[in-house]
């Protein structure tokens, strides 16, 4: 056998999967190529150790998974698969439409006649009373509040803050003033 064997005999022979004559004829040609001879050999070695470290089980569902694989073999051939396999002349072609639009008149029909609440009338919802949670940042400062309806004003005391003295003043801000623009002294600059 002066030309290399097919790709799918070698990996069957490397395997030790091959028998009778193909197998003869691939070891007579391997006989003067000693890298097939020794991927033969790494191959003797690890199948042992494979075999003890993978669990071999057999499939949950193994017709489904032939029929996905027959019917992907089919499309990449060029042959049409048809999903259900259904004779043209059957019952089930007109079954199935009608069941699936009974189903849905069904359905229809009862959430019409469905009217109220059979458990009673819904509550109305309880208008719920929230208290303002004061949080304050710094460790030994306690805050407090009142509110004041008449004067519709809320007050907040921070115990444990140094008072602001009168004679601090608030700055202006910046929207009393219009900001200068930060490039004039560029734009005016002569080149």
């Amino acid at each position: 056998m002066n030309t290399t064997p097919d790709e799918e005999l070698l990996a069957l022979w490397v395997d030790d999967a091959l028998e009778g004559p193909p197998a003869a004829e691939i070891e007579a040609w391997a006989a003067a190529r000693p890298e097939w001879l020794e991927r033969r050999e790494v191959a003797r070695q690890l199948t042992p150790v494979l075999r003890t470290g993978l669990a071999v089980t057999d499939l949950p569902y193994p017709d489904f998974f032939n029929a996905r694989i027959a019917r992907e073999i089919a499309r990449e051939a060029g042959g049409a698969v048809s999903p259900l396999a259904v004779r043209p002349g059957s019952l089930w072609r007109w079954f199935l439409p009608a069941t699936a639009v009974a189903g849905m008149v069904l359905c229809f029909w009862a959430g019409t006649r469905m009217v109220g609440n059979p458990a009673g009338p819904v509550p109305a919802p309880v208008a719920a009373t929230f208290a303002p949670h004061l949080y304050t940042p710094e460790k030994g400062v306690k805050a407090d509040y009142f509110a004041s309806e008449p004067a519709d004003a809320m007050v907040i005391l921070l115990d444990g803050v140094a008072a602001i003295p009168d004679s601090f003043e608030i700055p202006d801000t910046a929207a009393v003033r219009p900001p200068e623009a930060a490039t004039a002294d560029i734009d005016n600059a002569a080149p």
